[in-house]
């Protein structure tokens, strides 16, 4: 091998020696020629006995096989070859991982001669990446437990919370279900005293409207107790809220403002959607005694975003703090469960809803999971 004409070939020697790296040579017959002695001590045999053979004589085959083929490469293509993870076992049977560079040593006719390897022993490096992998899994499991546990714990509370508005709720459901009941007493009554065609309609009429009235707080109080997991879809909103609307039966004196998109999905339990709908088209509905207009538009974003209004008198500033609370109703009948519910059943899939302030009338703002 030639060396500057500056620097003597022992200096030279001797800066290789004692670089930290190991530092090897081979020729073109995949021979060590020249081994520092970091090289020697990471492999653990000596100079002397190295010198002369090849990575057959001192490695297992399958890493001699690779790093044959890789000197082969750099001969090959005459270019600089760098290998980033590479094993090697030494004379003792200890592991290591190296990242190595093969560089093209040429004469001064510019063949390549020799093939010179820098190597970093990266073994080390690895095995902290490796326990720190092992941190991050631990810790990654152990956030995930604990956040099932808090979870846990949130459905206890929820549950408590349930509990107590549910007694609270007790004295309330019972006045409520008594004012139905002893309308449809007192009809029964009427009728008992007088069973003519015109007296029997009138106390049938009101024997059904009440009974839909009782119905309608069991069945709100039944929505607001058992909120299940729910069971998500890909659906189309459109015919969703078409179904609904079918089944509410608007009164005449209400005019429908539907403006839908076409072929907006979502992805949501229906009968849950359906519920929570329901529950802010019959406020809607009841906020206009005297009759009005229902709007419900939704448009696509993030998420899907319908809104409700209806041209009632809006909601005093003092109710609206409290407008998502159990217990909470400006009307003279109910038991305040309905918004409650629909908050519920919506952020049961992802969703919410929100009072909106409007110019006029009340406006909610529904938000879905996007099913596109």
């Amino acid at each position: 091998m030639g060396w500057s004409a500056d620097l003597p070939p022992s200096f030279l020697k001797a800066v290789i020696e004692h670089v930290a790296h190991p530092i090897f040579v081979k020729d073109r017959k995949f021979r060590f020629v020249l081994v520092n002695r970091a090289f020697c001590e990471m492999v653990g045999y000596p100079r002397d006995e190295m010198l002369g053979r090849s990575d057959y004589d001192f490695f297992p085959a399958e890493q001699a096989d690779f790093f044959r083929k890789k000197d082969m490469e750099m001969f090959g293509e005459g270019a600089t070859v760098t290998i980033e993870e590479e094993p090697l076992t030494n004379r003792e049977g200890e592991h290591h991982v190296l990242a190595t560079t093969k560089v093209p040593y040429r004469d001064e006719s510019g063949e390549v001669t020799h093939l010179v390897g820098i190597i970093h022993d990266i073994t080390r490096l690895k095995a902290f990446e490796e326990e720190l992998r092992r941190a991050n899994d631990e810790l990654e499991q152990r956030v995930l437990a604990r956040t099932a546990e808090l979870e846990e714990a949130q459905l206890r509370l929820i549950r408590k919370d349930r509990l107590e508005v549910l007694g609270q709720l007790a004295g309330g459901v019972a006045h409520q279900v008594r004012n139905p009941l002893g309308a449809i007493q007192n009809a029964v009554a009427v009728l008992r005293r007088d069973n003519s065609v015109g007296t029997r309609s009138t106390a049938l009429e009101i024997i059904e409207e009440e009974v839909m009235r009782a119905n309608r707080i069991i069945t709100d109080l039944l929505d607001y107790a058992r909120v299940s997991p729910p069971q998500l879809s890909r659906i189309e909103l459109r015919p969703l809220v078409e179904e609904l609307l079918a089944h509410e039966a608007l009164p005449p004196t209400i005019a429908l403002a539907f403006d839908v998109e076409r072929d907006l999905f979502v992805k949501v339990d229906p009968v849950q959607v359906q519920t929570a709908l329901g529950n802010v088209i019959r406020n809607a509905v009841e906020a206009m005694p005297d009759g009005g207009q229902l709007s419900i538009e939704a448009r696509r974003g993030a998420m899907v975003e319908v809104r409700i209004r209806d041209t009632g008198e809006g909601v005093a500033l003092d109710v609206r703090e409290g407008l998502f609370l159990p217990l909470v109703t400006t009307k003279s009948t109910g038991v305040g469960l309905g918004l409650s519910t629909a908050r519920n059943l919506l952020q049961n899939q992802g969703g919410n809803i929100d009072y909106e302030p409007s110019a006029a009338g009340t406006t909610f703002l529904i938000q879905l999971p996007a099913g596109d």
